[in-house]
């Protein structure tokens, strides 16, 4: 509900938006977001980047165009960042010869929100850098995540960027639950202590200007990751974790898409 002392705004939010354009919804909204402290995803200049341009070689082929449930993959992953309101725009760095692909299943979709579709790198990284020289210029945050979970929520997206109220960059994970061994030639070395041992997943959100430096440092010195919070800490910057109990795995191997398939089928049939 919104504080009447925001109703008592609408007589003057009214003339203001005269002048500069906004509806008076938006500007009540914008009010209702810093009485309560939260963050009104709408406010928000934040771009979401997915890399799609993987070989697919631990899976066994290219999965990001493959059938799942009569979609392919991908339809499933972007669909949470185009209905989500904190996220402006998305640029998905694709393979050259699937570009046209992606962008039919854009298509299929029908939004009006602008997704981009470039060519991406050799590797993820390179993807990603390529990515975020098509950031537009007004653009506060960066969300990136993985093509192959396509069951992240725009819940969670939103509550990412949420995160970036206070931090500058920012991952999701969960603890690991498993006993975790370091090995060497199958020999067991050691135990690792487990409880301060997360499991990072996608998306992870940044301010731009940091994901950018970590990247040009990263290209600078030649600096390789499997993720991106991993570079912004190359780069010096503290990431903030959250934990997140969703199912949000990534799509690696044929097991999983077995598992896939059903969790698809159950939510179907839900």
């Amino acid at each position: 509900m919104i504080d009447t002392r925001l109703l008592r705004l609408r007589t003057s939010i009214a003339i203001m938006t005269s002048h500069t354009g906004l509806k008076l919804d938006a500007w009540v909204q914008a009010f209702a977001s810093l009485a309560t402290g939260r963050l009104d995803a709408s406010c928000v200049s934040a771009s979401a980047i997915i890399p799609a341009a993987g070989s697919g070689k631990r899976f066994g082929e290219k999965k990001q165009l493959k059938d799942l449930n009569g979609r392919p993959l991908i339809y499933y992953t972007l669909i949470p960042f185009i209905e989500s309101t904190a996220i402006n725009d998305i640029i998905i760095a694709a393979q050259k010869n699937d570009v046209d692909k992606i962008t039919s299943v854009v298509d299929l979709i029908a939004t009006e929100k602008k997704v981009k579709i470039i060519e991406g790198g050799d590797t993820r990284q390179s993807s990603v850098y390529n990515a975020l020289a098509q950031t537009n210029s007004n653009t506060k945050y960066v969300c990136v995540h993985d093509a192959a979970r396509p069951f992240v929520s725009k819940e969670l997206i939103e509550k990412l960027i949420n995160e970036l109220k206070s931090c500058n960059a920012v991952t999701v994970g969960h603890k690991s639950s498993d006993t975790l061994k370091e090995c060497s030639d199958g020999v067991v070395t050691r135990t690792i202590d487990r409880k301060k041992i997360w499991q990072v997943q996608t998306p992870q959100a940044f301010a731009k200007e940091v994901i950018v430096n970590a990247y040009k440092l990263a290209k600078k010195q030649n600096i390789l990751a499997t993720d991106d919070s991993s570079l912004a800490e190359k780069a010096g910057y503290q990431v903030k974790i959250i934990n997140d109990s969703s199912i949000n795995f990534k799509i690696t191997t044929q097991e999983d898409w077995i598992m896939a398939e059903a969790l698809l089928r159950f939510k179907k049939n839900v």
